[in-house]
C-alpha cells in the first residue's frame, strides 16, 4: 500500500494530467484506431483507384515508372509494389514546397496487368491519409505538431503507469478490481468502468505509448535500448566517387532483378530511386505472405551504376536494438502480430475515450476522494 500522502499526490497528478491532456489523448487514440485499417478504408472510399483489370502482374517496373512520369513529371520519390490490400503500383511524386512545410506528395496508381494509369491524387490530403496526418502531427506539422504528439505519448505513458499504481489491489480483491458491477450506484459503476478499462487496456496502452514516443523521439529511445543492445545510425548511403558524368545508370528492371537475387525468399515491397542527397537505390522487403500492414522488414541500398549492394540492413544483419527500432511502427499499430494484433490496437484506441469520460464524470461529482477503492 502507498503511504497516504504519496497516494494523494499521485492521484492528484493522475487526475489533472488526464483532465488537461485527455482531449488530445482521446483524439490520438481514436485516429489511431482509424489508421490501423486506413489502407483498407482508403480502398473502400476510392475503389476506382485500386480496380486492376486483372490479377496478373505483366508490366515491368520500368514501364510503371514511364506511365507514372507521363502522368506526372515531378520526381519519383517512392514506388509501392502491389499487395493484397493495394493491388496496384503506387508511385509517389515529390512536388516542390517551401522549406518547413508538410511534404507535397502526389500519387499515380498504375494497373499492374496492363500499365494503365488508374488515377492521380493529392496523397497528403486524401481523406484516409489526412486522418493519418491528424494522428501523426495533429495537422500542425509546421508548428511542432509531430513533437506535440510525441509529448502526448509520454503523457499517455504517465497516465498508464500512475493508473496501474493507483489501481493495484490486494490479491484477494483482484477480480473485483477488474470487473464491472451493475447492482451498485451510478458513481460506483463509473468507477468500476474506469478501473476495469484501464486494466484490460493496460498492456496495449503501454506498448502504444512507448513505441509512439520512440517513433517521434528516437534520440530518447536509443540510449535506453543501448543498455541491452547497441543500435547503429540509420544510414542513407551515397556513392562518394560516382562514375564520370554521362555514365548510364542501370535500368530499374535490372535493379529489381539484382535486389531479388540478393534477397531470395522475400518480396520487394517498396523502392526508392536515387535522389540528390542519396544517389543509391533503396529496396525494401517484406516476407512472402506477411500481412501487408507490415509495409517492410529490412532494406538494401544498391549502386545505381554497378548494382553492387552498398549497405545491407535486413533482419539477419541488424542488432537486436536496430531490429526493435525498425519494428517500432509495426508494434505501434499491431501489425507485427498480424490481424489479431491490429484488432487489439484498434480496440485499445477507444480506451482513452472510456477512461477520459469516466474520469471526467467522477471529477464532476467531486467524490473520488470519498470513495473507498477496496
Amino acid at each position: 500500500m502507498l503511504p497516504g500522502r504519496v497516494r494523494h499526490v499521485l492521484l492528484w497528478s493522475h487526475r489533472w494530467l488526464g483532465l488537461l491532456g485527455g482531449i488530445v489523448v482521446v483524439l490520438i487514440g481514436l485516429t489511431g484506431s482509424f489508421i490501423v485499417f486506413y489502407r483498407e478504408i482508403d480502398v473502400v472510399l476510392n475503389p476506382a483507384l485500386y480496380a486492376a483489370a486483372g490479377p496478373e502482374q505483366r508490366i515491368t517496373l520500368s514501364e510503371v515508372m514511364r506511365a507514372a512520369a507521363a502522368a506526372d513529371p515531378a520526381p519519383i520519390a517512392t514506388i509501392l509494389a502491389p499487395d493484397r490490400t493495394w493491388p496496384v503500383w503506387i508511385v509517389i511524386h515529390a512536388h516542390e514546397i517551401a522549406t518547413g512545410r508538410y511534404p507535397n506528395r502526389w500519387t499515380t496508381m498504375v494497373d499492374p496487368s496492363n500499365g494503365k494509369v488508374l488515377g492521380r491524387r493529392d496523397y497528403a490530403n486524401a481523406f484516409a491519409l489526412k486522418v493519418y496526418r491528424l494522428h501523426y502531427t495533429l495537422l500542425l506539422y509546421e508548428w511542432w505538431g509531430k513533437e506535440l504528439v510525441g509529448v502526448v505519448g509520454f503523457i499517455l505513458l504517465g497516465l498508464t503507469l500512475s493508473g496501474l499504481i493507483l489501481w493495484w489491489p490486494r490479491a484477494d480483491r483482484f477480480w473485483r478490481s477488474v470487473s464491472v458491477r451493475t447492482n451498485v450506484s451510478l458513481f460506483r459503476f463509473v468507477f468500476d468502468v474506469h478501473r476495469a478499462a484501464g486494466f484490460w487496456a493496460l498492456l496495449a496502452l503501454l506498448v502504444i505509448s512507448i513505441t509512439g514516443a520512440g517513433i517521434i523521439f528516437p534520440g530518447v529511445v536509443r540510449p535506453v535500448i543501448g543498455l541491452l543492445s547497441q543500435p547503429t545510425t540509420d544510414p542513407s548511403p551515397r556513392i562518394e566517387t560516382p562514375p564520370s558524368a554521362g555514365t548510364p545508370q542501370l535500368a530499374a528492371d535490372t535493379i529489381v532483378r539484382i535486389a531479388q537475387a540478393a534477397k531470395p525468399g522475400v518480396a520487394i515491397a517498396i523502392l526508392n530511386p536515387p535522389t540528390a542527397t542519396r544517389n543509391t537505390w533503396r529496396v525494401q522487403f517484406r516476407p512472402e505472405g506477411a500481412d501487408p500492414a507490415v509495409r517492410s522488414r529490412g532494406a538494401i541500398w544498391l549502386d545505381p551504376w554497378s548494382g553492387a549492394v552498398v549497405h545491407d540492413r535486413t533482419p539477419g544483419t541488424m542488432s537486436m536494438a536496430d531490429r526493435y527500432l525498425a519494428e517500432q511502427l509495426w508494434l505501434h499499430n499491431g501489425a507485427a502480430f498480424g490481424l489479431g494484433g491490429r484488432l487489439l490496437v484498434f480496440a485499445a484506441g477507444f480506451a482513452p475515450l472510456v477512461l477520459f469520460v469516466s474520469g471526467l464524470l467522477m471529477w464532476l461529482k467531486k467524490r473520488p476522494g470519498r470513495i473507498r477503492t477496496s
